[in-house]
């Protein structure tokens, strides 16, 4: 499918340090086009572009993923409260309170029956 390919990372500072490992090497693997073309995430850069919106957005980002599922009982409220600023009370998240939904199902049964999607291979 493809060999990784070693990449000398160059910079300076602790963090160029530490993803470029022992040696100054990092190790990445490019998949087939064919393959990189039906993935989910089928690049490094749209992966990065991901990261940065789930960071920046996370109401949005979220949101977004949300609405891929199915959900028995959909989210009544806010999407997302939080508070991690002791002055301002206590400490807390809430995702999607009050909303529930069957993950077997998201994951397995509307992936056959819904998209057709049977004769696929599920994770290689």
């Amino acid at each position: 499918m493809g060999l990784p390919e070693e990449r000398v990372r160059s910079g300076s500072g602790s963090r160029g340090q530490e993803e470029a490992g022992a040696g100054g090497r990092a190790r990445s693997w490019s998949p087939p086009p064919e393959v990189s073309r039906s993935a989910h995430v089928p690049s490094l850069q749209r992966y990065r572009e991901l990261h940065r919106r789930s960071v920046e957005e996370p109401r949005e980002f979220w949101g977004d993923i949300a609405k891929e599922f199915y959900w028995k009982t959909p989210c009544p409220g806010p999407f997302l409260r939080y508070n991690f600023d002791v002055t301002k009370g206590k400490i807390f998240i809430e995702w999607m309170k009050g909303a529930t939904t069957n993950i077997c199902y998201n994951v397995l049964d509307r992936n056959v029956h819904e998209k057709k999607l049977g004769d696929k291979v599920a994770f290689y």
